[in-house]
């Protein structure tokens, strides 16, 4: 019954930030097995800000841009500059071999492509060949800009000199909320995966439906452990904890769950049978 309603993705985020400012929205780890965290929704939002305003003075408005990684705060931080005002998010799964990820990449006419350093071999070739539309690499780890590749780092420190120079045009960025905005590859379990269309109308109607069925309160913890490109765990595991005010912490990898479990302490975990019946 108190739930707040909301237009589009960037409208959910921007209200949330409003409500929860101060409040924590993520746990992440700056290395592996070192301590969490805490990014307030006011850091996420400045994050995520001077990223879609970098990304826009790439060219990228309107463009498909994919992401590809593990769970983490650069995943999420990647997909919120994207929707909230830059242009088509595609999620790629990470455990995809190369020749399929190829195959998206053209399928999607991805342009950009925003990854985990692992993925750098894979990506450098498929721009090499020239087959696809894939103009820009961006390594979430790197320290600088490449000869290859773009620092996520670093594209955000110029989108808050940008910002501070009063580039509005990722912050003023008007959403048309029916409007093919995420494309989702299901995952090809009897073929090819095949692209799904989805608007913001389509996941925020999902945000403000979720909650009616489980209460969620800013008090609470989400431990993300599924796949982040997968719709479920995307949209109920990423978007609705920022739509309600919670927080989301990301385990480290799969034999790390009962120590990030014990570090975080979380109230709340999306899980699969398998994972259930292994701890």
């Amino acid at each position: 019954r108190d739930i707040r309603p909301i237009i589009d993705i960037k409208h959910m985020f921007e209200t949330s930030v409003e409500l929860y400012g101060d409040n924590t929205a993520f746990y992440t780890k700056d290395e592996q097995g070192g301590p969490y965290r805490q990014v307030t929704y006011k850091e996420a939002k400045a994050d995520a800000d001077a990223l879609g305003t970098s990304l826009i003075a790439l060219g990228l408005k309107g463009k498909s841009i994919a992401i590809i990684g593990d769970n983490s705060y650069r995943w999420a931080i990647a997909y919120l500059a994207v929707t909230c005002g830059t242009g088509i998010v595609v999620p790629l799964d990470k455990e995809l071999p190369p020749s399929e990820l190829a195959q998206l990449v053209h399928q999607g006419e991805v342009e950009c492509v925003i990854y985990s350093k692992k993925f750098e071999p894979i990506f450098s070739e498929i721009k090499a060949k020239g087959e696809t539309k894939l103009s820009y690499l961006i390594s979430m780890e790197a320290l600088e800009h490449g000869d290859s590749a773009l620092s996520y780092s670093k594209l955000i420190e110029s989108g808050r000199q940008l910002i501070e120079e009063g580039n509005r045009d990722f912050l003023d960025a008007v959403i048309e909320r029916d409007v093919m905005n995420i494309l989702l590859f299901t995952s090809g379990t009897t073929g090819l995966s095949k692209g799904v269309m989805l608007s913001h109308g389509n996941i925020v109607e999902d945000l403000m439906a979720s909650p009616t069925l489980l209460k969620v309160s800013p008090e609470d913890i989400f431990f993300s452990v599924l796949p982040i490109h997968h719709t479920y765990e995307c949209t109920c595991g990423f978007l609705m904890p920022l739509y309600r005010g919670a927080a989301i912490a990301y385990c480290e990898g799969l034999k790390y769950i009962l120590k990030n479990l014990s570090e975080v302490r979380p109230t709340m975990f999306l899980t699969v049978p398998l994972i259930m019946e292994s701890i």
